[in-house]
């Protein structure tokens, strides 16, 4: 062994695959894979976290919007107790999370989940049939 080192690799393995045309297109057709692969995993991961983050950011439909109760009912959850005839207005929504808050209540606002206040009012069961 002297001071070869790398060139002394490089023909080893070049003798072991058939020269050194065939470990160029070796190493060539090898870097060419891992970058498609590389390429294809990038894309990927962009495509899922745009949509990810547009599923995140997108507006809440109901947001501004007075609903109406039309039972009594009671989230022990967020300490809510909801009256017929009582209103709230939605301030955000992030999926099932729903901050409300209820006209003439001091202890304003409150986080509620959806089905809560589908079984307690007039509010739409999903957001796509919001504000029709």
């Amino acid at each position: 062994m002297g001071n070869l080192g790398a060139y002394q690799t490089m023909t080893s393995l070049a003798k072991k695959v058939g020269g050194p045309k065939a470990l160029a297109v070796m190493i060539a057709a090898s870097g060419w894979a891992v970058g498609r692969g590389t390429e294809a995993g990038g894309k990927y991961g962009f495509k899922a976290t745009k949509a990810a983050l547009k599923r995140r950011n997108a507006p809440c439909p109901t947001k501004g919007l007075l609903f109406d109760v039309t039972a009594d009912g009671t989230d022990s959850g967020a300490g809510l107790t909801l009256h017929l005839g009582d209103s709230y207005r939605v301030l955000e929504c992030d999926e099932d999370a729903i901050l409300i808050e209820v006209l003439d209540n001091a202890t304003n606002p409150y986080f509620v989940s959806r089905q809560f206040l589908t079984t307690v009012s007039d509010f739409p069961t999903d957001d796509a049939t919001a504000g029709d």
